[in-house]
């Protein structure tokens, strides 16, 4: 699906990395040596210290933007091989990009991949105020080499956090990929990812809830912060009954409600360690939700640049439709094109959709997850 994007985007990058004279050059070259071999950390730390003045405003911040999503997991060479494997074989393109993903990611991901992508943006306009940046700076037809690719990884970073937040709603990324590439609806999506998929839908206000769970929600305070406390009863196949916890911004449902991102359990203090052991490691179901400790604990909520209340709806629909936007807009192509429309037309269910005319909804991605 991003083979053609890719290529293109990947030598455009090589415009970032010549020479600003021989002064630059050693710190030039350590800083990319250090992006080579995945040292991450180090790049930054010379980024923002001795060799801050060896690069341009622009190619700065460039630089520690795809250091900070290096970081996040998404380093060139991964960016490569998961791009290219989501276009072999007739699976799928977005869900086989979800398992690589799964595997790329790390505990900070979201976080790092939302600081990249301010990084992205002010190698743009490096004299912006960080609070006036907005995906929107790519939404116009880009001429600019540098301002282009800058915009192509920002689409590729936006396709990154909602396929990282994808992950977070189960703990079996495998059975979900395999599922949506089934044609023939013999594989279950996985009860946990269900779960997920109805708790976003109470929060939302959608009705009825596509897996027909039972929901009751609590008001609780974690680390100071107000939210819904979701118990989620679920049927199996078998009419087995199964509890999962979720957490939701507030307590009454409706459009400016969501679930927030979670990982793993917590007491109202943020204490994990006091959640240990409360749900199966491979089902992620609450063993027993009425006893102690998991009638302390609750989803633990994910920072996401200093804000815990990251909006799952929110983050899922914004980040679709703004990638898939800035690289139908900075490609102008028409193979780019048909394969962006062919990736939306998957999610929507629509065969005749397409970037110029559909925004993908809550409702497509709940149906789409949910199959």
């Amino acid at each position: 699906m991003y083979k053609k994007i890719l290529a293109t985007s990947m030598v455009a990058a090589s415009l970032f990395f010549t020479g600003c004279g021989e002064d630059s050059a050693s710190c030039r070259f350590d800083v990319q040596n250090d992006m080579d071999l995945g040292n991450f950390d180090a790049a930054i730390a010379k980024l923002d210290g001795a060799c801050a003045s060896s690069f341009s405003a622009s190619d700065r911040n460039f630089n520690l933007a795809t250091a900070y999503m290096g970081k996040a997991g998404f380093g060139a060479i991964d960016v490569v091989n998961m791009v290219l494997d989501s276009n072999d074989g007739n699976d799928d393109a977005f869900s086989t990009l979800t398992r690589s993903v799964s595997e790329n990611k790390n505990d900070q991901s979201l976080e790092l991949l939302d600081k990249a992508q301010t990084y992205f943006l002010l190698s743009i306009k490096p004299d912006a105020n960080v609070s006036t940046l907005s995906t929107s700076m790519c939404d116009t037809n880009v001429t600019d080499s540098r301002v282009e690719n800058a915009c192509f990884y920002v689409g590729f970073n936006q396709t990154f956090q909602a396929t990282t937040t994808i992950t977070y709603l189960t703990n079996d990324v495998d059975t979900l990929v395999n599922s949506l590439n089934d044609t023939t609806n013999t594989t279950e999506t996985p009860l946990d990812m269900k779960a997920s998929l109805d708790a976003l839908a109470w929060a939302t206000g959608t009705s009825p809830l596509p897996n027909n769970s039972v929901v009751s929600a609590t008001g609780v305070t974690i680390k100071g912060v107000n939210y819904a406390h979701l118990n989620v009863d679920i049927n199996d196949t078998n009419n087995v009954t199964h509890t999962f916890f979720r957490l939701a911004q507030n307590m009454t449902q409706g459009v400016t409600n969501s679930t927030v991102i979670t990982d793993g359990y917590c007491t109202s203090d943020g204490n994990k360690t006091a959640c240990t052991g409360i749900e199966d490691p491979t089902t992620g179901e609450i063993s027993s939700p009425t006893a102690a400790p998991a009638n302390i604990c609750y989803a633990c909520p994910v920072t996401v640049d200093g804000n815990n209340t990251q909006s799952i709806a929110e983050l899922l629909v914004d980040t679709l439709n703004g990638g898939t936007d800035v690289l139908v807009n900075v490609a102008d192509d028409e193979d780019i094109q048909e394969s962006i429309d062919e990736f939306i037309q998957d999610i929507t269910g629509n065969p005749n959709a397409t970037s110029k005319d559909v925004n993908i909804s809550i409702t497509d991605i709940l149906n789409y997850l949910n199959k």
